[in-house]
Parts: C-alpha cells; sequence; structure tokens
C-alpha cells in the first residue's frame, strides 16, 4: 500500500474536524480540546496514492476513516471478480463505521479513485470517545443512516433508472457537495473503468453517453478528467426530468 503517515500530536491545521461528522458538534469545531482525554492527539493523517487500498473486505476493523481530500470507491468483488461500487466517499465522509458498529471485519473494500488524505482514527480511541461522549454516538449513527439511504436509493435507481440517468447521478455524486448549488465549473478525476462498473454498463456505452452530454455542453472530456459545465442540466437528467 502506497501510503505516507504522520502521527499529529500537536497541530490541527492538517486534520481538519470540521469536514468530519465529530466537527459538525458546534462546540467541537476545529478539534477543541475539550473532548475526552487525548482523543484527537492519537488520530493519524494518512495520504493515499492513486488506485490504493484503504482497507479491504476480510481484513479485521482497525479504525475509521474520515476523507479531508479526495475520492474514495466503496466496492465489493462480483460473482466475475468485477467491483461493484456501492458508493463513492468524498470530503467529510466516514469509511468503515458498519463494520466498527457491527464489530466484525470489513465487508468490503476501500480504494483511492484520486489522490486522497484521510484522517484515520483507531478503534480503540473511538470506542472510547463515543462510552464518554453518548451524543457523539448518535451523530455517528446518523452518519451510518444517511449512508445506508444512500445504497438503498442506488439500488432502487439500478432496477428503475437508465444507464445514462446512473450516470448523471453518479457523477454528481462524485463532484463537491457545495458545488451543487454553484454555476461555476467543476472539475473530477475519474476512471471510465469506475464509472462503468458503478453504473454496471461498458466502458464504449458510457463513452458513447459522455460524448453526448459533451454534444449538449453539459459536461467535457479532457485528459482523464471530466469538466461539469451544467450541473442544473446535469441534475435533471439525473431525476429523469430532462425530457
Amino acid at each position: 500500500m502506497d501510503t505516507i503517515k504522520s502521527i499529529t500530536n500537536s497541530s490541527t491545521d492538517s486534520l481538519s474536524c470540521t469536514n468530519c461528522w465529530a466537527g459538525n458538534f458546534q462546540k467541537n469545531k476545529n478539534c477543541l480540546p475539550d473532548l475526552p482525554g487525548n482523543f484527537l492527539l492519537k488520530k493519524e493523517e494518512k495520504k493515499y496514492k492513486k488506485g490504493a487500498y484503504l482497507l479491504k473486505n476480510g481484513e479485521a476493523v482497525s479504525g475509521i476513516f474520515c476523507i479531508q481530500k479526495g475520492n474514495v470507491k466503496i466496492f465489493k468483488k462480483g460473482i466475475r471478480k468485477n467491483d461493484f461500487i456501492m458508493w463513492v466517499a468524498g470530503k467529510g465522509d466516514v469509511v468503515g463505521l458498519n463494520s466498527f458498529v457491527n464489530d466484525e471485519f470489513y465487508s468490503f473494500s476501500a480504494a483511492a479513485i484520486n489522490d486522497v488524505n484521510v484522517c484515520f482514527i483507531p478503534e480503540h480511541d473511538l470506542k472510547i470517545l463515543l462510552n464518554k461522549e453518548p451524543a457523539f454516538f448518535l451523530q455517528l449513527m446518523s452518519n451510518l443512516c444517511e449512508k445506508i439511504n444512500f445504497v438503498e436509493h442506488r439500488i432502487i435507481s439500478i432496477s428503475k433508472k437508465s444507464i445514462k440517468e446512473q450516470c448523471a447521478e453518479l457523477i454528481i455524486s462524485i463532484a463537491a457537495p457545495d458545488s451543487l448549488e454553484s454555476d461555476k465549473k467543476v472539475i473530477i478525476n475519474y476512471s471510465i473503468k469506475d464509472l462503468a462498473s458503478f453504473v454496471g454498463t461498458t466502458k464504449n456505452y458510457l463513452y458513447k453517453i459522455l460524448d453526448d452530454f459533451s454534444s449538449k455542453e453539459i459536461l467535457s472530456v479532457t485528459n482523464r478528467k471530466l469538466v461539469i459545465k451544467n450541473m442544473k442540466a446535469l441534475s435533471l437528467i439525473a431525476s429523469g426530468n430532462d425530457k
């Protein structure tokens, strides 16, 4: 695994908690030192290159990963050993919650779609925090429920939405949350293989869809990057209301 680690024990500049579920509590914004014990002093910053695994299906749970930068695909291997991508984690998302809560092995794999920075919180320290601060446990459950709802919505999308609509929905999910209402161009890294795997189609067919989006000036494809030009039009396609 191509990973660079550094233990943060004094500064919180590089590990901003405003982007993770713990930072949703006003009293704990920016990792203020009122958290129990020295929990936040034990977190680790980890950096993963594109394609590197954060965790693998079947590994013992070691902790959770709060995404600070980049995108991570959460997936399982299918019958034909193809990746079935359940969802794409981005800035502010937490990876590994369900396995931590169930106290089991990781039930999926997680790999970096592009260069990724995460804040890793060890299982032992997270348990101490949650035992002392039940409110944090409730927030963690809220975050987990959001992801369960997303996966359920994804399953419904597979059965009801066209490949074109699923593709638009995926591109939107990869884009930064704060860009959804923006009129500015949004640039995202992507892998045709991953996009095709997520929506259950071939790379050739996906190219046709992207060419269609490009012809309508909804987005452009340049040097393995998607440049979203019209987020509103893309949202209409994702919702099936572009007719």
